[in-house]
This record gives structure tokens, sequence and C-alpha cells, in this order.
């Protein structure tokens, strides 16, 4: 299996995903590292390393806990699936989120989107 796989899948594609709406969503919300750790119970090290998508431990490639992504939902004020990429179908290898900056940008307008959308109600 490759470094950067967990199972059948390219982990490190999903970890990046993650790492890109989390940075999206709390720059959303006008917060700081600091601010984000501070409201979900973290250290502002791991928010970081998460919005990296990096880890201190092989293959150094983020994998947050299910816990740890509540815990960010919740401080952030959205709901977790906001957070997880590819939730709305079978999973491919790879992230589609993570084949070209179309495909990234378009998740920062969705995100933007639905966070407008949820004040608004």
């Amino acid at each position: 299996m490759a470094v950067n796989e967990r199972g059948s899948l390219e982990w490190d594609t999903y970890a990046y995903s993650f790492a890109h709406r989390l940075v999206t969503i709390r720059k959303e919300r006008g917060y700081s590292q600091e601010e984000l750790a501070h409201r979900s119970g973290m250290h502002r090290n791991a928010v970081s390393n998460l919005e990296r998508a990096t880890s201190n431990r092989p293959p150094n490639i983020s994998d947050p806990q299910l816990s740890t992504v509540y815990r960010l939902a919740r401080a952030l004020d959205v709901p977790p699936v906001y957070l997880l990429p590819d939730v709305a179908a079978p999973l491919p290898a790879r992230s589609r989120e993570q084949e070209d900056r179309k495909a990234l940008s378009a998740v920062e307008a969705d995100l933007h989107r639905l966070i407008a959308a949820d004040a608004e109600s």
C-alpha cells in the first residue's frame, strides 16, 4: 500500500479536501486558528495541522477522529457534512475536490452559499 493511501483510498486527497473546507469555513466565520482551537477545546497546533493536512505520525497525513470533526463543526456552527468531502455519492479512490483548482473554487462557493443561507434562516 502506498504511503498516502488508507485502504483503497488515496487518503491524502481527502485530507487536503477536509483541510480546504476547514480553512474556508473558519475564515468565513472570521475566526483565527487560536479562536477556533479555543471554541473547539483543541490546541491551536492541532487546528493548524488539520488545515495543512499534516500529522506528526507516519504517514504524516492528518486523519481526524470523528469526534474531532463534530467538535469542529459545533465550534464553527455548521453541520458536520460541511467539513466532509464527497459525502453525496459513493467514494472514488481520490477526492473529486482535488481534481483541479476549478473543483476547489466550486467547493468554496458552495460553502459560502450554504453558510449564508444558514445565517438567513
